[in-house]
């Protein structure tokens, strides 16, 4: 339960954060505004169902629930997501954030225009010098826009922070007996007791914890080969993706009436080829 719930926070953190870099952007590119808010729309729904739904509570899980919001108030109380933001979540981030901020040959090339090919022999210091140049507001305007998303993150989260404490009393609902739950909240009420309830969730998110998962992309990556050769199987299992041209005359009508464009228009802007996720 715990690990999923930080995996909700980190996807949390990174949803917010990946729509708000990408939509002013794309609404820039379509000069709609109302349209990038309107996909955003669509991928809150998208994710809003994400862990699927719970069932039912039975009449005697139902009669436990009180017994165990006694004890989730204590594994649980209210401000626990603050207290995580501050402690573990906001580190990480930062650290992401300026991560993802780091001044490269390719970010350069897009304020140049020149060939990131040519700007990759460069070091870094001489890549931030020049990057600097030509956007000097960078850092002021990545690190209020950092503080900007951690003060957003904080806030959905503690607005979603009471049905997390319901879901809880639900789930120890489930698990435990009336007498277990009665077992728990008094061991709870003892001093090491009361110390484990107001740290279990937090030992989670704890650096000591966090840095132990550094060695996750190197093993992913270590493992790339394979995953490469297992996406090109399942790629070459499947029927080939077609390009406007290769439809029937009858696919290409059906195909400009779902989306609401002419045939002309989709074959004017045809792709010369397809590239599939396996070319990544």
């Amino acid at each position: 339960m715990k690990p999923t719930f930080l995996a909700s926070i980190s996807g949390l953190a990174l949803l917010v954060s990946s729509a708000f870099f990408a939509t002013p952007i794309h609404a820039q590119e379509i000069g709609s505004e109302e349209l990038a808010a309107q996909e955003a729309r669509q991928l809150g729904n998208m994710f809003g169902d994400i862990f699927g739904t719970a069932d039912p509570l039975s009449p005697e899980e139902e009669e436990r629930v009180p017994a165990a919001m006694l004890v989730v108030s204590k594994l649980f109380p209210e401000g626990t997501y603050a207290r995580m933001m501050e402690e573990s979540m906001a580190p990480m981030i930062e650290s992401m954030t300026g991560m993802l901020g780091t001044v490269s040959a390719l970010s350069l090339a897009q304020l140049t225009g020149l060939d990131p090919l040519d700007l990759s022999g460069l070091d870094s210091d001489r890549l931030s010098k020049a990057a600097e140049l030509l956007d000097p507001g960078a850092q002021d305007r990545d690190s209020a826009t950092n503080q900007m998303m951690l003060t957003l993150i904080g806030e959905i989260m503690a607005d979603i922070e009471p049905a997390y404490r319901a879901g809880l009393a639900r789930a120890y609902a489930v698990r435990f007996t009336n007498d277990e739950l009665i077992d728990l909240s008094a061991y709870f009420e003892t001093e090491v007791g009361k110390k484990y309830a107001a740290e279990s969730f937090l030992i989670f998110a704890d650096p000591q914890v966090m840095s132990s998962m550094n060695g996750m992309m190197p093993a992913i990556m270590e493992r790339m080969p394979d995953i490469v050769a297992a996406t090109t199987v399942i790629e070459e299992s499947q029927p080939a993706r077609r390009k406007f041209s290769d439809l029937t005359a009858g696919e290409q009508g059906r195909l400009a009436e779902l989306l609401g464009v002419s045939k002309g228009e989709l074959a004017e802007s045809e792709p010369n080829q397809i590239v599939t996720e396996a070319a990544y």
